[in-house]
């Protein structure tokens, strides 16, 4: 079995899925994410030297700060927003939302946006806005500074969070344990890259139970036939494979942008050297030529093709001439590449893990029905441990942040009353959320949530239609106007507030097997109830079939 991650250290929830499936005995390979673009800032430069924590966020202009090269989510914390996504919510264009609110939409974003996930950026940029830095071109002494940082934010929040003395004593045994871990694996890999430390991170973890290796080593150049073999079925067939993964994408609705196929841009990358940094860059299909980034090659002539994903059109030489170091094909791309049967293997990853799965799975059908999937593909593997339901047990105080709090009427609550309650909160906010989208239920949650603003607003319309037909000419319209503009905004003020609360609590469940595990099982209820998680994790299959319902997944064959 394979698994590729961001972010290999003990804050991160990739520890606990590793641990879980390599005491079932399942022979792993865990590849350290290294050819990913590190990080992006707004609005950075060319070569900019900006490296700083920030809030993963998204911006009116649709731009984003975000990091996967060294993060920590805060213990049961905001998601990232994009605030135009709540327009069928709202019933009106986002600038609209904001005139009526009397605020901008900058004003919106920075209200709303914020995620609680603390994450490593500034520019990716090196020479042009075409080569980005990848997560293996950041250095240990360049990342030194901000992974003492991401530690001591993670304690904070953890001693926020765990307010009982058992709970505080417990996490500040573990974290005086893992600064050491830290000091000394930054002082042995002093002149080597963060993802080189986060393997001996992980090793220091795992011991010899799970393989390591790094994900430029499983997309090297020329390291698979059937890898390279995605790639070449868009070349050789590019209209038809492009305009399939541009049908995947729509259907979805995820967040992934369409590729240009006027251009020929193909939903691929290549890692090289760029003036002295490990970037990657875009592919395109150019006539009989592969552009990388602007660098021309020569393809093989189409009449010496084979049968699809061996069509052998690729300049290997003259790539790795070029210091090409890997292909690879963008998010929803690689997945299906990692599990490629001739070479692959099924790839492992948490529950509510990728964002792109779904892109993956329409595309591998749709490749498939044509003929154009270069192998039968494994299985994805998904590994839950149901960190919320197992909170039903514990009487261990813990602190909401300020969203959960308000569903609560405190901050501070036993944590089985999260455990026992969570589900619901989340239906209840599903509910409303689908109201919200018809305008009718949107006016009848309003009345029932609002009563006295709704009764107002009534009375002046009321009041405004009489004078309209009798004293139509009348000032005192003009005043009632501005009355019902007021109390207006106000139900609108209070309908953002709830569906800012709501879709944070349709997505709790994120928190089932993300995030800091291992040290969040501690403050719980110490090292025994972690133990508890990784041995009675839930494993099973996620077949590459749209027909798949999770709810009947199926354990993997490997774990029987």
């Amino acid at each position: 079995m394979f698994s590729i991650d961001q972010n290999c250290h003990s804050l991160w929830d990739v520890l606990p899925k590793l641990q879980a499936l390599s005491r079932r005995g399942v022979s792993l390979t865990h590849f350290v994410e290294d050819i990913d673009v590190a990080f992006t800032s707004l609005g950075s430069g060319l070569d900019q030297a900006d490296l700083r924590l920030a809030r993963e966020r998204f911006h009116h202009s649709g731009g984003a700060d975000w990091g996967a090269a060294l993060y920590y989510s805060e213990f049961l914390g905001r998601l990232p927003v994009d605030v135009r996504d709540w327009e069928p919510l709202t019933g009106m264009k986002t600038g609209v939302l904001a005139r009526q609110l009397g605020r901008t939409v900058q004003d919106l974003f920075d209200e709303f946006s914020p995620s609680d996930n603390w994450q490593l950026i500034g520019s990716s940029y090196v020479g042009d806005q075409a080569h980005h830095r990848v997560i293996g071109d950041l250095s240990v002494a360049e990342a030194a500074g901000f992974l003492r940082e991401v530690l001591a934010k993670a304690k904070a929040d953890m001693l926020r969070a765990f307010p009982a003395r058992q709970s505080q004593q417990r996490l500040l045994e573990w974290f005086a344990r893992e600064e050491q871990l830290v000091e000394t694996l930054l002082e042995s890999h002093a002149r080597g890259s963060l993802p080189e430390l986060y393997r001996a991170w992980l090793e220091a973890y795992l011991g010899d139970s799970v393989k390591l290796a790094a994900a430029s080593e499983l997309f090297a150049l020329g390291a698979s036939a059937a890898r390279a073999g995605m790639l070449e079925v868009f070349l050789a067939h590019y209209d038809q494979a492009a305009g399939l993964y541009n049908e995947a994408v729509a259907e979805s609705a995820a967040k992934l942008r369409p590729l240009k196929t006027h251009e020929g841009e193909l939903p691929f990358f290549a890692v090289l050297i760029h003036q002295g940094r490990r970037v990657r860059t875009g592919l395109w299909l150019r006539g009989t030529h592969l552009l990388v980034g602007d660098r021309p090659f020569q393809l093989a002539p189409a009449a010496r093709l084979l049968p699809p994903g061996r069509q052998g059109r690729l300049p290997m030489e003259a790539l790795t001439a070029a210091g090409v170091k890997c292909l690879a094909g963008k998010a929803a791309v690689l997945v299906l590449q990692a599990c490629l049967q001739d070479g692959g293997e099924p790839l492992a990853m948490p529950y509510r893990g990728s964002l792109y799965t779904p892109v993956s799975r329409l595309l591998a059908a749709k490749l498939a029905k044509h003929g154009l999937l270069p192998a039968q593909l494994h299985p994805l593997v998904r590994v839950r441990f149901h960190l919320l339901d197992r909170m039903k047990s514990l009487d261990t105080p813990i602190r909401l942040p300020e969203h959960l709090a308000a569903c609560f009427g405190q901050d501070e609550i036993p944590a089985r009353r999260l455990g026992e309650n969570y589900a619901s909160l989340a239906a209840k906010a599903v509910r409303r959320l689908e109201m919200l989208t018809a305008p009718a239920g949107r006016k009848q949650w309003q009345e029932q949530t609002f009563p006295r603003l709704a009764r107002d607003l009534a009375e002046l319309e009321k009041r405004r239609r009489e004078l309209a037909r009798t004293a139509p000419k009348s000032e005192e319209i003009r005043n009632l106007w501005k009355q019902a503009k007021a109390r207006q905004n106000e139900l609108l003020a209070g309908t953002l507030r709830q569906i800012a609360r709501d879709v944070q609590l349709r997505d709790m469940d994120y928190w089932d097997s993300r995030g800091a595990l291992l040290p969040w099982a501690i403050a719980l209820a110490g090292q025994s109830f972690y133990d508890e998680l990784i041995s009675q994790a839930e494993v099973y299959e996620e077949p590459f079939c749209q027909e798949d319902d999770l709810g009947q997944a199926r354990p993997h064959p490997a774990l029987l």
